[in-house]
């Protein structure tokens, strides 16, 4: 891994510890509790974060994108879901593991060919509209229906649907806006 000197600057820092400190607060936390679309909002945010905490700053092997992967989609496995939704300890390796997912796909991203990042983005885009019909279709393994622990009942997955749609919508927006503008420009 490298770290690029020039680029670490005060300024570069303060978007990502915004985001985080929107969903790493009592106030947030707390309610991410009692709401599942909160809770799968906070995942992309404090991926986001991470992944911008480390973007451009640290360069290194585009195989750090694996073990982000993995972070990412562990969580996701409906039983590690219920258990971080329910249960401070797991909520809290949920958050670490996530920001560091975010940082793991900063360092790779860096060197990864613009073929990479494309499917790279297509894949998280299938994967994540699956996801989203799932908790649209109401499945009953993301609730406390399956798991009893678990907060969040089969009728919050729609609004889960949704929100995902929503910030999925508002990346690949952001995300092909930027790919255009250095295709053009």
């Amino acid at each position: 891994m490298k770290l690029d000197k020039e680029k670490v600057k005060f300024s570069h820092f303060i978007p990502p510890i915004i985001l985080l400190a929107l969903v790493l607060n009592p106030l947030t936390e707390s309610q991410e509790f009692l709401h599942e679309w909160l809770f799968m909002v906070s995942h992309y945010v404090l991926f986001i974060g991470g992944l911008l905490l480390s973007y451009k700053v640290i360069k290194g092997s585009t195989y750090w994108i694996i073990p982000s992967a993995f972070l990412v989609s562990f969580w996701h496995v409906p039983y590690f879901f219920a258990l971080a939704g329910a249960f401070t300890f797991f909520r809290a390796l949920n958050d670490f593991s996530l920001i560091l997912a975010g940082i793991l796909a900063g360092i790779s991203a860096s060197r990864l060919s613009l073929f990479s990042w494309l499917s790279l983005i297509i894949i998280w885009m299938l994967a994540d509209t699956i996801l989203s019909i799932v908790f649209l279709l109401e499945f009953p393994a993301y609730s406390n229906a399956v798991y009893k622990f678990s907060p969040y009942s089969e009728s919050q997955e729609f609004n889960t649907a949704i929100s995902m749609w929503i910030v999925m919508s508002a990346i690949i927006v952001y995300v092909f806006g930027k790919f255009l503008k250095e295709l053009l420009f």
